[in-house]
């Protein structure tokens, strides 16, 4: 059933070269990716119970991108498929509850009308990225991505970029209706984002502002067993100050985001992140980075009806925070943290690049469990070789050094009520990844 799904589409992606070739006034573009990657986990994300034994898996994801341009019209095509291997059944059904059916979707299918004067108007499901992706990302290291269905117009000039997006999502099962279940645990029922760039010519400085409302929906039964929905709205705000010119050897990037409204179950929310991060050239291939990330948190004091725990968005969340996940964007304590972190990048060639980083992990607030705050702290080592144009291999192993707290403020896989004092094994993680993106068919006049 794939390959007759993919035959399909190739045809019908050929029929539009052709058709492209005759009047021969625009751009197409049909390319790939194919992304394997091998992990060994021992500790990733969590720490693992000692009895437990670590995880190898090997995962890989493919998409099939077109992409059509001219004067009046852009659009974008990409399908892709992304699995672990021998999740999914290879006759194209599933056989029971633990072996999917191939997981074959669309990450991106959207049309674009370009007016006069740099104003655009996009819809369709897409892949967004703002700044430096901690708000809104496309997730690249994450098997499947992110993207959106939304609607987004968008105005370029001289330097100034400005983008407002907005989304409503609704069930496909009761489309007489608002109602949105799947928004309650993961996902919006509605997003609306206000973007603001401006780059100050070559003086190397340019500053961001972003405004972003997601609302969540909660289902409310009464004493009747009657459903009724309620509508529960954060707003997050703040923005970027970054300073990079090529002939100077230091840049800083400066982010403020705060958050009011509620939370996705109602509880009033009151929170802000800050971060800092600064880099130096000492020699053309060696650099250091240094920062800290800050994000609020609940003193212990305050209770449960109201919340200054700083909560991410649909950001990226692997290129913060350590690559072993622990402190994710959407997986932070309830005391908040602060990550303070060193790096240095050292371009051994012009296809090899290494990679070391050293992170410390704290609580922002004392939390009822402990008055201490240390969360342990992750070293990450990360090396790249570009193969030739279109493939690049990745290699990494990065380890946490867990506190007495780790265990409790993060949970131990395989143990329900974890102590400071379960036993967990050294938490390491290791992967090899290959990434392949060839150009099929370029046609361009």
């Amino acid at each position: 059933m794939e390959k007759a799904y993919l035959y399909r589409l190739l045809s019908s992606l050929s029929l539009g070269v052709i058709c492209l070739s005759v009047f021969a006034q625009h751009e197409f573009d049909l390319n790939a990716e194919y992304r394997p990657r091998a992990e060994v986990r021992s500790g990733y994300s969590q720490p693992l119970a000692k009895d437990l034994s670590p995880d190898l898996l090997m995962m890989q994801r493919v998409r099939l991108n077109a992409a059509y341009k001219s004067k009046l019209i852009n659009a974008r095509l990409s399908i892709q498929d992304s699995r672990v291997f021998g999740e999914a059944n290879q006759k194209g059904a599933a056989v029971n509850k633990d072996v999917k059916a191939p997981n074959l979707f669309l990450y991106e299918a959207w049309a674009e009308l370009v007016f006069p004067k740099g104003i655009a108007f996009r819809i369709g499901r897409q892949a967004l990225s703002y700044d430096d992706q901690r708000l809104l990302s496309v997730c690249n290291w994450n098997n499947t991505g992110s993207a959106h269905d939304l609607a987004l117009l968008t105005y370029r000039f001289n330097g100034f970029k400005a983008d407002l997006g907005y989304a409503y999502n609704n069930d496909q099962s009761n489309p007489l209706t608002s109602d949105y279940d799947y928004g309650t645990t993961s996902f919006y029922k509605t997003m609306a984002y206000l973007w603001l760039s401006q780059r100050f010519g070559h003086s190397g400085w340019n500053i961001s502002a972003i405004a972003v409302s997601t609302g969540f929906q909660e289902t409310i039964k009464n004493e009747e067993g009657v459903e009724s929905y309620q509508n529960h709205y954060k707003y997050t705000y703040g923005g970027n100050v970054e300073f990079k010119k090529k002939d100077i050897p230091f840049s800083l990037y400066a982010t403020a985001y705060g958050q009011s409204g509620e939370t996705n179950k109602g509880v009033d929310l009151s929170a802000f992140m800050l971060a800092l991060k600064l880099n130096y050239q000492i020699v053309k291939p060696l650099d250091i980075t240094g920062g800290i990330d800050y994000f609020s948190g609940t003193s212990k004091d305050v209770g449960k009806k109201k919340s200054n725990t700083f909560t991410g968005l649909y950001g990226t969340n692997h290129r913060f925070n350590g690559a072993m996940d622990y402190w994710t964007s959407t997986a932070l304590p309830t005391g908040g943290l602060m990550d303070l972190y060193l790096s240095a990048r050292y371009k051994v060639c012009d296809q090899v690049t290494l990679l070391g980083s050293f992170h410390s992990f704290r609580l922002a607030k004392e939390m009822e469990i402990s008055s201490n705050k240390g969360l342990g702290n992750e070293i990450d080592l990360d090396m790249t070789y570009k193969f030739c144009k279109i493939a690049t291999i990745q290699a990494g192993w990065s380890t946490y050094l867990t506190s007495d707290l780790t265990n409790v403020v993060r949970g131990v896989t395989g143990v329900a009520s974890p102590t400071k004092d379960t036993d967990t094994r050294l938490a390491q993680w290791a992967y090899l990844s290959l990434t392949i993106t060839p150009d099929f068919f370029t046609f361009k006049k």
